[in-house]
């Protein structure tokens, strides 16, 4: 059961004991870092729950096919925004019918840190009581934000962050990518707050972009560069600042023979982007766009940032490479 499940191996134990002892009616609260897999265990938990089997996984019983698509005996809330009382209203709807197709009926309630107070209290309501033959399961990064009296009555399931390489094999497993940009995505998500799995073809969008700015930060004007920030859009401009300082920094470690890099898949184009700069003189240039990182968590403008720092490093850029 929950084979499919990467990492998270006492999760796994903890959720498959409940399992085999068919006590799995109860509330849950999934709690851990984001990106952690919560969400996605949730959903295999729900789906192994409302199995024929209580397998889960590789299964083609009706329950399952039906998961896929819109599943009569599960819900989820909370996905896109703030959890209302009409959110939960909902719920307390789904859990006056008896389950149709399956033997129970889950609920999942995502980011449920969002939940106003007055939808907190009108869940207690439901929690304090729950229906038999129901699963309900919170899932959040910020489980101290929940109320007490909520938080009291769940079965806490606490997930650590994934290592690099198990969220590699998410994002290819989970998610299609092929191995090397899966490990760039994987490096990228890895102990930040970066939500990589819902920005995953932003951060490839501007990978390509960062690729074209900095490959032209010697020979384009100072003008079109600062034209060319302009162009990035306000929300993707903490992407596009990600991106240009990763590739920057490759271009650097290839220019001073480290073959070390993220971006594999793109070593013969940045090596030749380097060919035309001074090494030593580009690393310092690095390091006025990594300042913008710091610009960042305090709140300053990033595109202003982000010009800021071509002006600093633009005479560090110009440096000949020696002959």
């Amino acid at each position: 059961m929950l084979n499919s499940i990467i990492g998270h191996e006492k999760v796994k134990i903890q959720l498959d004991t409940i399992l085999q002892r068919k006590e799995y009616n109860r509330t849950y609260m999934f709690y851990g870092p984001s990106c952690s897999g919560k969400r996605t265990t949730a959903f295999d938990y729900a789906k192994t729950i409302l199995c024929d089997t209580l397998t889960g996984d590789d299964c083609n019983c009706r329950s399952c096919s039906m998961f896929v698509r819109d599943h009569p005996d599960f819900l989820c809330i909370g996905r896109d925004e703030r959890i209302k009382v009409a959110d939960v209203d909902r719920v307390l709807d789904f859990s006056e019918v008896a389950p149709f197709l399956s033997n129970s009926k889950v609920v999942v309630i995502d980011n449920a840190d969002s939940i106003t107070w007055e939808a907190s209290n009108r869940l207690l309501k439901i929690l304090e009581e729950p229906p038999k033959m129901f699963t309900y399961i919170l899932v959040t990064s910020d489980p101290n934000s929940i109320l007490n009296t909520v938080r009291s009555r769940c079965i806490r399931v606490e997930f650590n962050a994934l290592s690099q390489m198990d969220m590699v094999n998410v994002i290819m497993s989970r998610m299609g990518f092929e191995p090397v940009k899966a490990r760039l995505l994987g490096w990228i998500g890895h102990g930040s707050s970066v939500d990589i799995f819902a920005r995953a073809g932003k951060y490839l969008k501007y990978r390509d972009i960062a690729v074209d700015f900095v490959s032209g930060m010697k020979n384009r004007g100072l003008i079109d560069s600062m034209d060319f920030i302009d162009k990035v859009g306000k929300n993707d401009m903490d992407v596009f600042v990600d991106m240009v300082i990763l590739v920057m920094t490759d271009v650097a470690l290839l220019s001073n023979k480290i073959e070390n890099i993220i971006n594999l898949d793109l070593r013969d184009d940045l090596k030749k982007i380097g060919s035309n700069l001074n090494a030593k003189a580009f690393v310092g240039a690095v390091g006025w766009f990594s300042q913008v990182k710091k610009d960042q968590y305090l709140n300053i403008n990033l595109s202003h940032a982000m010009k800021t720092a071509l002006i600093k490093s633009r005479p560090l850029i110009l440096v000949e490479q020696p002959s």
